[in-house]
């Protein structure tokens, strides 16, 4: 039968699988193996000795302290190789020291050469070897795997893996609750997958409902469909009790799927046998009642190897093609895994050339959103707040209509104040949504920009109330000695009156600005470094840096108004006199307007046209020296305030947003490039960009992962 199923599947295959094995490729992927697990003392390492005829130490604890893998290959010379697969947790160091321990081109081995050989390994696993007291500093189990290769032409093509046995009390000075912990953790890890053929081995002179291992099984393995039963000992149980054995064999009590087979173990007064006489003496015990009754293929060493073959041969010509598949699956998982992560970032030349590439791709997003080109990147679609150069211009315009129609104190026309509805509302704070927010805390997003701008953003409506009586107000509070003509503080004292809106309006405006300013550099950092802890350091350094792009924008801008407000009203303009000159005449149209009639009894050759009375006019243009006084105030006030408003507008708009927040050398957006990154230190670089304890862990799992990922898939190909 067996050789009927080694007919189904190509020995290259199985080859290949324990290749897998020996890459480590079991932390990864599941591969088809037998593992054989019981408690101690159950028997497993008699079973392991009678399969590989290799003198395994008794009473030397060494079963309870590694995994074991035993790998038997038909060959037509025998040769015999140990090496050691290191355990998922072991530096890159660690394990090519484990790695570079190999014992090959054996052909056989003595009791005090495997001995010797166990010594070594174990002290290279940092455990106590066969015999040894737990040392100091040592562990009592290890997660690497003592591999054994057997091949010879009398070997069956065939792989099994022997767990520590589990135990339920520790044993004090050698194992702790902990170990007991450990060793079911690695069962339960070697065990837990489908393609895992449970070997549960159980004495036979024990009741078997006392035995745990067959409910753990069931537990994993509900159906049955990979759970073999293991009978040992058999030469030691009570007299009259061979029957029950015998059922369970049979089938007839505790069934599993795969059934039970039983074997018989050395004695020890039969440790000093051979071979040959160890399978003798075991096939002579079974041909006696009752065992001679059970069927030849549950019962002895041979019949459990052959069992053994047709179900790993089965397992893995199921599987194999998903292994594979699985492989590739996980390889590609792995790599994307590790891309997610970025570059390499231990040293400081890795950490600033992440860095730097950062802040390329923050400048390429920057300018982009500054020249409109929004088309350049999907971001710009997902989150509006980086369409900066539109939020720009469309506040832009709302505060030059804002200074337009809340600019300034009292209605130039007197009396004839703007409907309601063509007033533009006082400008308040826009939020990152476009709402406008609070004028109380209109930072409430970025509690560093709270202390930025002491304003509240709201303007009076203009008074509607007679120009010309405001004017006569202010100026007789401001008039001195001589004759009733501008003296040099009158014009602008009654200028500051006029234009003291234009500073809430400015700073709010600003405040505005720096907002999408600070809310696109949030938002495109976030865009540009998905990972919250690089982020964090990042924008911790950044900040301040910000904060003082922003100070220094808001300070230009105060100056701005106060070199308009509080300076020599002074302008070269030529809209200045044109403007003056118009206001004049307006007067003058109005007051003629006002004194026009139609000429009376005109003669017969003439049509009777409009006319104005000189001496009317005259009698309307008296009026004392503050009153003419006041006239030019307000023709001089109105005509600079025109001109002086969109100088104002401009300016802002030009320096103190443009060039100081948006474009200019010193932009907000400008700090986060090649010459920040360049400038900081090798402390800096490792706050901002060092990877933490667990993300160094994941890359270091994620390379290891993906180098036996490789290496498997190139073994599939070859």
């Amino acid at each position: 039968m067996a050789d009927t199923a080694m007919n189904l599947v190509s020995p290259a295959q199985l080859d290949i699988i324990d290749g897998l094995r020996g890459l480590g490729m079991s932390n990864y992927v599941a591969l088809p193996q037998l593992a054989v697990v019981g408690d101690q003392s159950s028997g497993k390492s008699s079973v392991l000795e009678s399969f590989s005829e290799l003198p395994f130490p008794r009473d030397s604890g060494l079963c309870t302290r590694f995994v074991t893998q035993i790998i038997f290959r038909r060959g037509s010379t025998t040769s015999i190789k140990v090496s050691i697969i290191p355990g998922p947790d072991r530096s890159p160091q660690e394990a090519n020291k484990l790695r570079g321990y190999v014992k090959d081109g054996l052909s056989v081995l003595t009791s005090k050469e495997f001995l010797d050989i166990l010594h070594a390994v174990c002290k290279l696993m940092g455990i106590p070897g066969p015999g040894q007291c737990l040392g100091s500093g040592q562990a009592t189990f290890s997660d690497d795997i003592l591999s054994i290769e057997l091949c010879g032409p009398d070997k069956q093509n065939l792989s099994i893996i022997d767990i520590p046995g589990i135990f339920r009390t520790p044993t004090e000075g050698v194992t702790t609750v902990n170990d007991m912990d450990l060793v079911r953790r690695m069962m339960m890890h070697h065990i837990k997958d489908e393609r895992t053929i449970i070997l549960a081995v159980i004495p036979s002179n024990t009741d078997i409902a006392t035995q745990e291992i067959l409910s753990i099984a069931k537990k994993l393995d509900p159906k049955g469909l990979r759970t073999l039963g293991v009978l040992t000992k058999p030469d030691l149980i009570d007299k009259g009790g061979e029957e029950n054995v015998v059922s369970l064999v049979e089938g007839k009590r505790n069934p599993l799927r795969l059934g039970y087979c039983i074997v018989r173990n050395r004695g020890q007064s039969e440790l000093s046998s051979d071979a040959d006489t160890r399978h003798r003496t075991e096939k002579d015990f079974f041909s006696t009642e009752p065992w001679s009754r059970l069927d030849r293929d549950r019962v002895g060493t041979p019949a459990l190897q052959r069992r053994l073959q047709e179900l790993l041969v089965s397992i893995t010509r199921r599987e194999f093609p998903k292994v594979q598949a699985q492989i590739f699956q996980r390889l590609s998982t792995s790599r994307k895994h590790l891309e997610d992560l970025g570059a390499d970032r231990e040293s400081a030349d890795q950490q600033r050339r992440f860095l730097l590439e950062m802040s390329h791709n923050f400048q390429d997003v920057a300018n982009c959103a500054l020249d409109a080109y929004y088309s350049r990147h999907t971001v710009f679609g997902s989150i509006p707040e980086l369409r900066i150069a539109t939020l720009a211009v469309e506040r832009m315009e709302r505060f030059a209509k804002d200074i337009e129609t809340l600019g300034h104190t009292v209605d130039f026309e007197s009396g004839d104040g703007e409907d309601e509805a063509t007033k533009s509302p006082a400008s308040g704070f826009m939020s990152s949504n476009g709402s406008e927010a609070g004028a109380e805390n209109p930072h409430l997003e970025y509690p560093e920009l709270a202390d930025l701008i002491s304003t509240n953003g709201v303007a009076p409506e203009p008074s509607d109330s007679n120009i010309l009586e405001w004017i006569g107000e202010e100026y007789r509070k401001a008039r001195g000695f001589g004759l009733a003509t501008i003296g040099p503080s009158i014009l602008p004292t009654i200028w500051q009156e006029q234009s003291k809106n234009w500073k809430g309006l400015t700073l709010t405006y600003i405040a505005d600005i720096v907002f999408f300013v600070h809310d696109f550099t949030c938002k495109a950092l976030a865009h540009v470094c998905p990972d919250e802890g690089v982020r964090s350091g990042l924008w911790s350094v950044l900040q301040e840096r910000l904060v003082d792009r922003y100070r220094a924008a808001v300070d230009h801008v105060e100056f701005i108004i106060r070199v308009e407000r509080f300076g020599t009203p002074l302008t070269t303009n030529r809209y200045f006199n044109e403007n003056l000159q118009k206001c004049r005449i307006d007067r003058l149209e109005k007051l003629l307007e006002t004194h026009t009639e139609l000429q009376k009894d005109p003669t017969p050759w003439q049509s009777r046209n409009q006319i104005v009375r000189l001496d009317r006019i005259k009698q309307s243009m008296a009026m004392d020296n503050s009153e003419h006084t006041i006239q030019d105030i307000h023709d001089i006030l109105d005509s600079y305030y025109q001109v002086a408003r969109k100088r104002f507008v401009d300016t802002v708009c030009m320096q103190g947003v443009d060039f100081y927040l948006l474009t200019g050398p010193t932009s907000p957006l400008r700090i986060f490039e090649t010459a920040f990154v360049s400038e900081l230190s090798a402390t800096q670089l490792d706050l901002i960009a060092g990877e933490d304890i667990s993300t160094k862990q994941l890359r270091k799992n994620l390379k290891n992962e993906i180098d036996a990922l490789e290496k498997g898939k190139k073994l599939l190909r070859a």
